[in-house]
Protein backbone atom coordinates (compact mmCIF):
# COMPACT_ATOMS: atom_id res chain seq x y z
CA UNK A 1 0.00 0.00 0.00
CA UNK A 2 2.81 2.42 0.89
CA UNK A 3 4.45 1.74 -2.46
CA UNK A 4 1.24 2.56 -4.37
CA UNK A 5 1.04 6.12 -3.04
CA UNK A 6 4.47 7.25 -4.40
CA UNK A 7 3.81 5.50 -7.72
CA UNK A 8 0.45 7.23 -7.99
CA UNK A 9 2.07 10.60 -7.33
CA UNK A 10 4.75 9.87 -9.92
CA UNK A 11 2.05 8.93 -12.47
CA UNK A 12 0.18 12.18 -11.79
CA UNK A 13 3.39 14.19 -12.13
CA UNK A 14 4.24 12.54 -15.45
CA UNK A 15 0.70 13.17 -16.77
CA UNK A 16 0.82 16.81 -15.67
CA UNK A 17 4.21 17.29 -17.34
CA UNK A 18 3.06 15.59 -20.55
CA UNK A 19 -0.01 17.81 -20.82
CA UNK A 20 1.86 21.00 -20.02
CA UNK A 21 4.89 20.17 -22.20
CA UNK A 22 5.35 21.79 -25.54
CA UNK A 23 5.07 20.11 -28.89
CA UNK A 24 7.15 20.67 -32.00
CA UNK A 25 6.20 24.10 -33.42
CA UNK A 26 5.89 22.61 -36.92
CA UNK A 27 3.50 19.99 -35.53
CA UNK A 28 1.39 22.70 -33.92
CA UNK A 29 1.30 24.62 -37.22
CA UNK A 30 0.34 21.52 -39.23
CA UNK A 31 -2.30 20.44 -36.70
CA UNK A 32 -3.89 23.90 -36.70
CA UNK A 33 -3.78 23.97 -40.51
CA UNK A 34 -5.26 20.45 -40.65
CA UNK A 35 -8.14 21.39 -38.37
CA UNK A 36 -8.82 24.48 -40.49
CA UNK A 37 -8.67 22.34 -43.66
CA UNK A 38 -11.34 20.07 -42.13
CA UNK A 39 -13.60 23.04 -41.28
CA UNK A 40 -13.18 24.68 -44.68
CA UNK A 41 -13.41 21.35 -46.53
CA UNK A 42 -16.67 20.46 -44.78
CA UNK A 43 -18.14 23.85 -45.70
CA UNK A 44 -16.95 23.75 -49.32
CA UNK A 45 -17.43 20.01 -49.89
CA UNK A 46 -13.72 19.66 -50.77
CA UNK A 47 -12.92 16.07 -49.79
CA UNK A 48 -9.46 16.26 -51.36
CA UNK A 49 -8.43 19.16 -49.09
CA UNK A 50 -9.48 17.18 -46.02
CA UNK A 51 -7.87 13.94 -47.25
CA UNK A 52 -4.59 15.79 -47.88
CA UNK A 53 -4.18 16.13 -44.09
CA UNK A 54 -3.95 12.31 -43.74
CA UNK A 55 -0.84 10.16 -44.10
CA UNK A 56 -0.94 7.67 -46.97
CA UNK A 57 -1.48 4.74 -44.59
CA UNK A 58 -3.80 6.57 -42.17
CA UNK A 59 -6.81 4.98 -40.49
CA UNK A 60 -9.98 7.02 -40.00
CA UNK A 61 -12.76 5.58 -37.85
CA UNK A 62 -16.40 6.56 -37.48
CA UNK A 63 -18.11 7.11 -34.14
CA UNK A 64 -19.69 3.66 -34.51
CA UNK A 65 -16.34 1.93 -35.01
CA UNK A 66 -16.10 1.35 -38.75
CA UNK A 67 -12.61 2.20 -39.97
CA UNK A 68 -11.22 3.17 -43.36
CA UNK A 69 -7.55 2.64 -44.20
CA UNK A 70 -5.53 4.78 -46.62
CA UNK A 71 -5.80 8.38 -47.78
CA UNK A 72 -7.46 7.53 -51.11
CA UNK A 73 -10.17 5.42 -49.44
CA UNK A 74 -10.72 8.14 -46.81
CA UNK A 75 -11.19 10.70 -49.59
CA UNK A 76 -13.78 8.46 -51.28
CA UNK A 77 -15.73 8.13 -48.00
CA UNK A 78 -15.64 11.92 -47.59
CA UNK A 79 -16.92 12.41 -51.16
CA UNK A 80 -19.77 9.96 -50.54
CA UNK A 81 -20.76 11.77 -47.34
CA UNK A 82 -20.78 15.11 -49.13
CA UNK A 83 -22.90 13.66 -51.93
CA UNK A 84 -25.39 12.28 -49.39
CA UNK A 85 -25.52 15.21 -46.95
CA UNK A 86 -24.42 18.21 -48.99
CA UNK A 87 -21.94 20.81 -47.87
CA UNK A 88 -21.85 21.73 -44.22
CA UNK A 89 -23.61 24.93 -43.26
CA UNK A 90 -21.42 25.19 -40.15
CA UNK A 91 -18.34 23.35 -38.95
CA UNK A 92 -15.88 23.76 -36.11
CA UNK A 93 -12.93 21.84 -34.68
CA UNK A 94 -11.61 22.97 -31.32
CA UNK A 95 -8.38 21.45 -30.08
CA UNK A 96 -8.52 21.05 -26.29
CA UNK A 97 -5.08 19.60 -25.74
CA UNK A 98 -2.13 17.72 -27.17
CA UNK A 99 0.95 15.87 -26.06
CA UNK A 100 3.96 14.75 -28.09
CA UNK A 101 5.69 11.38 -27.79
CA UNK A 102 8.57 11.26 -30.28
CA UNK A 103 7.21 11.34 -33.83
CA UNK A 104 3.57 11.29 -32.67
CA UNK A 105 1.33 14.02 -31.30
CA UNK A 106 -1.88 12.96 -29.59
CA UNK A 107 -4.49 15.71 -29.96
CA UNK A 108 -7.97 15.76 -28.48
CA UNK A 109 -10.81 18.18 -28.87
CA UNK A 110 -14.37 18.75 -29.96
CA UNK A 111 -15.83 18.87 -33.48
CA UNK A 112 -19.26 19.95 -34.69
CA UNK A 113 -20.77 20.04 -38.14
CA UNK A 114 -24.26 20.77 -39.47
CA UNK A 115 -25.22 19.58 -42.95
CA UNK A 116 -27.67 21.10 -45.38
CA UNK A 117 -29.28 17.68 -45.97
CA UNK A 118 -28.58 15.93 -42.73
CA UNK A 119 -28.08 16.01 -39.01
CA UNK A 120 -25.93 18.15 -36.78
CA UNK A 121 -23.07 15.99 -35.55
CA UNK A 122 -21.16 16.86 -32.40
CA UNK A 123 -18.52 14.74 -30.70
CA UNK A 124 -15.17 14.64 -28.99
CA UNK A 125 -12.19 13.39 -30.98
CA UNK A 126 -8.76 11.89 -30.54
CA UNK A 127 -6.36 12.33 -33.43
CA UNK A 128 -2.83 10.97 -33.65
CA UNK A 129 -0.56 13.05 -35.88
CA UNK A 130 2.67 11.53 -37.19
CA UNK A 131 5.84 13.28 -38.37
CA UNK A 132 6.43 12.30 -41.99
CA UNK A 133 9.84 11.78 -43.61
CA UNK A 134 9.42 15.27 -45.16
CA UNK A 135 9.05 16.81 -41.69
CA UNK A 136 5.34 17.52 -42.22
CA UNK A 137 2.78 16.22 -39.72
CA UNK A 138 -0.16 14.19 -41.04
CA UNK A 139 -3.05 12.34 -39.44
CA UNK A 140 -2.02 8.76 -38.64
CA UNK A 141 -5.17 7.72 -36.73
CA UNK A 142 -8.46 9.55 -36.21
CA UNK A 143 -11.21 8.55 -33.80
CA UNK A 144 -14.42 10.39 -32.96
CA UNK A 145 -15.58 9.72 -29.41
CA UNK A 146 -19.36 9.79 -28.88
CA UNK A 147 -20.65 12.11 -26.18
CA UNK A 148 -21.79 10.48 -22.94
CA UNK A 149 -25.44 11.20 -23.82
CA UNK A 150 -25.12 9.00 -26.94
CA UNK A 151 -24.07 5.80 -25.14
Amino acid sequence: MALCRPLGLLFLAVCAFAQSGTIDPRARRDIDAGNLAWVNGMKSGDAAAIAATYAGDAVDCSATGECTRGRAAIEEILKARTAARGKASTASAISLGSVQQGDFVYEWGRAEVSFAKGPKISHRYLTVWQRQSTGDWKIFRNLPIPDDAHR
